[in-house]
């Protein structure tokens, strides 16, 4: 009985893993035409598992998205310009059901791990003033490019190396985590923080430091 148990289990894992690992990235459609049409460079020894980048209005020979060597990326890259720039170095983990939404710059550096389920964001999105988000959804309707983006704040994200993200976590705009930053699962940052220090809570709070 036991045996069996774990056999089920088993099966049920894999499933499950089946169904966040879709068909590797480099072999898409969506993803080879955008290396073709210069939107998209990619590093050597990666491995995109099911990898999205989107764009409301992609532009030929605009580089949007560089990643770097090495890489182990899933999840959706949602960019939401013209000329949102997502930068990745190398030896960089992205987990499934993470989204990295940019309206103008994130970077992430070298030997970075960002868990499942994490949403990056360097934009309000809409205003904080009511009466100027009060057509937001009418005019999104009628096409994205009635959107006004000028009255959304919108500030880029910086995440440094060695920073490790934990699973259902948020970064918001204008957040620099400094280098071997360490963010408790769950946790909503809304500050930049110091080198070498664990965060965590909504909003995340200095906990400890790390090396």
């Amino acid at each position: 009985m036991k045996l069996k148990g774990f056999k089920q289990i088993a099966r049920s894992v894999k499933k499950k893993l089946k169904e966040l690992i879709e068909e590797p990235a480099e072999k898409s459609d969506r993803i080879k035409k955008l290396i073709e049409n210069g939107n998209l460079v990619i590093g050597d020894d990666c491995l995109l598992d099911g990898l999205e980048i989107y764009n409301y209005e992609f532009k030929n020979n605009t580089t949007n998205v560089i990643i770097g060597n090495g890489c182990h990326l899933m999840g959706t890259i949602a960019l939401n310009s013209a000329t949102a720039k997502v930068t990745i170095g190398n030896g960089v983990s992205i987990g499934p059901q993470t989204t990295l939404f940019c309206r103008e710059s994130i970077s992430i550096e070298d030997d970075v791990m960002i868990s499942w389920g994490c949403t990056i964001i360097d934009t309000n999105a809409h205003s904080l003033k009511s009466a100027e988000r009060a057509n937001d959804v009418t005019d999104w309707k009628k096409g994205y490019q009635h959107k006004n983006w000028n009255v959304a704040e919108s500030a880029a994200v910086n995440i440094k190396a060695k920073s490790w993200v934990g699973f259902n976590s948020i970064i918001t705009k204008g957040v620099t985590l400094a280098e071997g930053t360490i963010v408790g699962c769950g946790s909503v940052v809304t500050k930049s923080t110091k080198s070498y220090t664990v965060v965590g809570g909504n909003p995340a709070v200095f906990i400890k430091d790390t090396e």
